[in-house]
């Protein structure tokens, strides 16, 4: 395998060979998750330095996360480049028949994310399987991280180094939707921990539907003890206060999260 200097990263065909780079160091994490930069630099032969740099270009923008002992695996925005939606993916073979059994229980529509850096992506819902006519986002779309119940579960067990990146990038994208954050972040600290031990986010004004305001609790999934996705359930806010939505729903959100994770 040819080595690559610094130099020709930043001529020549800097953007081509960076990319290809880039996608040798996603495939290496794929086998061995867990790796430092000099680790990473030795098995895709790369210096070190550019190795680091491309390693913070795919850290920006989600591709990879790096744990508070410094080791790289692969972040949530790798999700976006798989095939999310066919029939092969575990969000349809694994996710989505827990989903419609507990939708069928429970009655009010359910929503599967995954992190993409500042934003959730949705990956599945069940919006059209209740009774009621909710205008909820479908696959596809993306909800500000710290304007989403499922964003905060997520962010709330994130690793401490990629969940403060997580919340800066947030705040820098979207200060004008939680001043409240971004004027006192003690305060987002203090709700974090608490999601945290309780295992469980409850967020009002989730979003609308028809200029019906909507609430929502929402629970994270686990693969190798790092969050993987967000579940989350979605109800009229003038239905309940979050914490009956907990009492009542709660306990039957976590099981469902547990069995999909139990399954990957």
């Amino acid at each position: 395998m040819a080595k690559f200097s610094n130099a020709s990263i930043r001529r020549g065909q800097p953007s081509v060979q960076a990319l290809l780079r880039g996608l040798e160091i996603l495939r290496l994490l794929n086998v061995e998750p867990g790796l430092t930069v000099t680790s990473i630099a030795e098995k895709v032969r790369l210096a070190r330095i550019t190795t680091y740099r491309l390693l913070e270009t795919l850290e920006r923008h989600g591709y990879v996360a790096r744990d508070d002992d410094k080791r790289y695996r692969l972040g949530p925005g790798v999700l976006e480049l798989s095939s999310l939606y066919s029939k092969q993916n575990w969000v349809l073979e694994v996710a989505a028949p827990f989903m419609q059994e507990l939708c069928r229980e429970l009655g009010w529509p359910l929503v599967l994310s995954a992190n993409n850096g500042p934003r959730m992506t949705i990956l599945h819902t069940t919006r059209d399987e209740t009774g009621f006519w909710l205008k909820l986002k479908g696959p596809g779309s993306q909800l500000p991280i710290l304007k989403s119940a499922m964003g905060l579960v997520w962010l709330a067990h994130a690793s401490g180094r990629l969940r403060r990146a997580l919340i800066r990038a947030a705040l820098a994208q979207d200060g004008n939707l939680t001043p409240e954050f971004e004027q006192r972040p003690y305060e987002l600290d203090r709700l974090l921990d608490k999601i945290r031990q309780e295992g469980i986010a409850s967020l009002r004004n989730s979003w609308y539907s028809d200029d019906v305001p909507l609430s929502a609790i929402a629970v994270p999934i686990f693969r190798k003890r790092a969050p993987f996705a967000a579940l989350g359930l979605t109800y009229y806010q003038a239905s309940m206060s979050g914490a009956d939505a907990i009492r009542a729903y709660g306990d039957a959100l976590k099981r469902a999260a547990e069995r999909i994770q139990a399954e990957l």
